[in-house]
């Protein structure tokens, strides 16, 4: 090739850049939408999170930390969609590498207020051009409520797609702080 083609064609793979840099994420919003295009391969399963409490842990006044394990065994990268309420501390890993059992993959938080009742929701997919289809998806929505000064929470947990998932928590790790509100949860894609 001689270098004026060279250059054209540096020239125009080049200006595709921008474009590819302003591409949109497949958000939950699109997984939520379309629920009568796909079914769950179980219904949604809801826990009952116990209360526990960080020892140590810090809290500015007035607000606290959600903190959000992830663990991803499918032995392929993993790509999150999330709803979440707050703000954040720590993202969301884009993309979530796989690690063996029994590793934390990825980790994120978001500050809300003490007291507060929050819902967050939060996926991650080995496919993010069809999460629900050809690939394998976890769900996650955590449901922090206040009954007078007292929090409690659930957690759903749905599974999405033909791959074969398998969604879980660890719920020895997984708890709602009942004082403050305080959530962390450790959940697992494989």
């Amino acid at each position: 090739m001689t270098n004026n083609v060279k250059r054209f064609l540096a020239a125009s793979l080049l200006s595709l850049m921008p474009s590819v840099a302003l591409a949109e994420h497949y958000d939950i919003s699109g997984l939520l939408a379309h629920r009568s295009d796909y079914v769950s391969l179980r219904p949604t399963e809801t826990i009952q999170l116990p209360s526990g409490r960080l020892e140590g842990a810090a809290t500015l006044a007035g607000t606290t930390v959600d903190t959000f394990f992830v663990a991803n065994w499918t032995g392929v990268n993993t790509f999150p969609g999330y709803t979440l309420t707050g703000t954040p501390n720590i993202l969301p890993p884009n993309p979530l590498a796989p690690t063996a059992p029994p590793s934390i993959s990825g980790v994120f938080q978001m500050g809300v207020g003490q007291l507060t009742p929050v819902t967050q929701t939060y996926y991650y997919t080995t496919n993010a051009a069809d999460p629900t289809g050809a690939a394998k998806t976890c769900l996650w929505q955590l449901n922090v409520t206040v009954s007078g000064t007292v929090c409690s929470g659930t957690l759903n947990m749905t599974a999405y797609g033909n791959q074969g998932v398998l969604c879980s928590i660890d719920t020895a790790q997984t708890f709602v702080d009942s004082t403050t509100c305080q959530a962390q949860v450790v959940t697992i894609i494989q």
